[in-house]
């Protein structure tokens, strides 16, 4: 047998770009639905069949990947550039998903609609049953680790890995050699978890345009068109979100930092077109190093440690996409979030985007536990799925503004830090340098 024999369609299948093909699977199920009409719900069980999948994965990835993004660093290697740094990119996350929960509670994305045939749709103004702010950053806190990997206790189980890590952190250069060595042979271990983890989503993110298709198709089917409003909200707020993120947060700390905005925008497009056009931190990473010492003026010393980490950890626009998906689920469905859940997923979008980023894949992952978290539950032929579906669908367009973002954001922070410290070269016209 020939080897483009042994490709076949499956090879043909894998070689397409995910994001493509996740796209082409929305606007082919949409297609279908329409056409051959409620018949195309034999097919729904490849739908459930995804969101099984995904739940999966939820608790493991979410520990492994934590614990190494928090235990990666030794605490007391962790000096004045790296201490800088990581507050920075702590910060600008935070912001992003505070300013995305403002605009969420603002123009309430996904509002009046509602599934005829769904069972879950709750009445215009219900709320998900939700005890009180104490209570609910005290369940935060597992009395049972094991209990809470068994039920599925999602926020337990992230905030058990933040703890887990930091202890790693602390842990890993101690001077008693007995303890660093075990310590770093546990870390190890997580480590090799996460590079599994990170292969069974690969895997299972093939399986995604299939499951999507069969979502689509089935809610096309039954519903028309009405959640096409709700895909235009969604990309509309999202870009709303970057713009601000990149115009004004980026803008406020360059200038309190006394950096020109405009030349520094200036001198980063090049890093951020290539952002924009590959959606990809990684790939675009040997130009951001390139343009941070080059165009930027950033000393290699501090760039090189600052933008790696930044492409791991960094993803303030991740963060607005998280937080608007939520809130379009949540409204679509009828179901009014509480002050307590809505800080809740701040928290979770927070700390999850930064401890899951290096692996690939994973917003899906950390969407369906941060709507589970909170009460939405992602179930075929609900209106939280169908929404789920529709956001993975548009995810390329997403992706594209929002990794400009992410990766201007780690180049403002690595410009802010080099300044700080006086290592920022001078600025001149055109490009060029006063020194």
């Amino acid at each position: 047998m020939t080897s483009e024999g042994k490709k076949g369609w499956l090879g043909w299948y894998l070689g397409v770009p995910l994001v493509y093909r996740i796209l082409t699977a929305l606007i082919a199920g949409a297609i279908v639905g329409l056409v051959v009409g409620p018949q195309i719900s034999v097919i729904s069980p490849l739908g459930s069949l995804m969101i099984r999948l995904l739940k999966m994965i939820i608790l493991p990835l979410i520990f492994f990947a934590i614990v190494m993004g928090v235990g990666s660093m030794p605490a007391s290697k962790i000096g004045r550039v790296a201490g800088k740094i990581l507050i920075y990119y702590f910060a600008t996350t935070f912001c992003a998903a505070c300013f995305g929960l403002i605009l969420a509670n603002i123009f309430k994305p996904g509002l009046g609609l509602s599934l005829a045939s769904s069972a879950v749709t709750s009445a215009e103004g219900a709320t998900v049953t939700s005890p009180a702010i104490a209570d609910v950053f005290l369940n935060m806190v597992p009395d049972n680790v094991a209990a809470a990997f068994a039920k599925g206790a999602y926020l337990q189980v992230l905030v058990f890995a933040l703890f887990f890590g930091l202890s790693v952190s602390f842990l890993r250069d101690h001077k008693d050699s007995r303890i660093s060595e075990a310590v770093m042979t546990v870390y190890k271990f997580c480590e090799g978890g996460a590079e599994i983890m990170f292969r069974i989503t690969h895997a299972v993110l093939q399986f995604a345009p299939i499951g999507i298709f069969a979502i689509i198709s089935d809610i096309f089917a039954k519903e028309g068109t009405k959640l096409i409003s709700s895909a235009a909200s969604v990309i509309g707020l999202c870009y709303l979100g970057y713009a601000f993120q990149l115009f004004i947060v980026y803008g406020v700390l360059l200038s309190l930092s006394k950096v020109n905005y405009f030349q520094f925008l200036s001198r980063a497009k090049d890093a951020t077109l290539m952002a924009f056009s590959t959606c990809s931190s990684s790939a675009t990473l040997p130009l951001t190093i390139k343009t941070s010492e080059e165009k930027l003026g950033v000393p290699r010393s501090i760039g090189g440690f600052t933008l790696p980490l930044g492409s791991q950890i960094n993803l303030d626009g991740e963060a607005y996409y998280q937080i608007i998906a939520v809130f379009t689920a949540a409204y679509a469905s009828g179901i009014h979030l509480s002050f307590a859940q809505q800080l809740i997923v701040v928290f979770v979008v927070t700390v999850g985007t930064m401890g899951t980023a290096g692996i690939a894949g994973s917003g899906p992952v950390v969407l369906l536990a941060v709507m589970n978290m909170v009460g939405l539950n992602v179930e075929a032929g609900t209106m939280v799925a169908a929404v789920f579906a529709i956001i993975l669908g548009i995810d390329v367009i997403l992706d594209m503004g929002r990794t400009a973002v992410n990766v201007t954001g780690d180049l403002v922070g690595t410009t802010i830090v080099a300044k700080s410290e006086g290592l920022l070269r001078k600025w001149g016209p055109k490009g060029s340098f006063l020194d």
